[in-house]
């Protein structure tokens, strides 16, 4: 994606005007949010650490000196706000300066793999707005909300039959799609969600 249009608003955002924020808001804002929604299961929670990390990439604007080094920084940003919010003791992080935070961001193998993740989400949920509204609906609760068959029952007012035709049908489809597409895609679907 590092193509000119990317170098134009990169450059922007670098320079300090706001048509590149504004960029780079739309573009990763929906996968940002979604990678926060993971770890704090609450959306108004994730609507608001994200908004927060857009508000210190542009406070570092001038450090934003690739694609690569904005992407990390918003997935770090996003996520130590959101494990500082869960609390974990596990995953709570260091209380990094944002200039360490911009030091660490491209060299960080665990950051790609998260963007890997969330955009691969991003393609598939862009793959399920083509699918039966039931099995769509069914495959979203499942597998990116995280609900058992008698929670999803209970959701869509369905049976425990239905819900299991309709995931093993929408899986079905999305295995051919992103066979279709491209095979690394493919296996990394199988190994999610198989």
């Amino acid at each position: 994606m590092q193509s000119i249009d990317v170098m134009k608003h990169l450059l922007l955002l670098q320079s300090g005007n706001e048509e590149g924020l504004r960029f780079f808001m739309s573009n990763y804002g929906n996968h940002l949010r979604f990678f926060a929604y993971k770890i704090t299961r609450n959306k108004e929670v994730s609507e608001e650490i994200v908004s927060e990390s857009f508000y210190k990439l542009w406070q570092g604007h001038e450090k934003a000196t690739s694609l690569e080094s904005v992407k990390s920084f918003l997935y770090y940003a996003t996520r130590n706000a959101c494990y500082d919010h869960v609390g974990s003791a596990y995953y709570k992080t260091l209380q990094h300066g944002e200039e360490l935070l911009w030091d660490t961001a491209e060299d960080k193998n665990d950051a790609l793999t998260q963007i890997i993740y969330t955009e691969l989400i991003g393609q598939i949920v862009a793959e399920l707005d083509k699918l039966p509204k039931q099995q769509a609906e069914v495959f979203r609760l499942a597998y990116l909300e995280g609900m058992d068959t008698s929670e999803i029952c209970k959701v869509l007012g369905t049976t425990a039959n239905n819900v299991y035709f309709a995931r093993s049908k929408a899986l079905s489809a999305l295995k051919v799609v992103f066979k279709e597409k491209d095979l690394s895609l493919y296996c990394a679907l199988l190994v999610m969600f198989c």
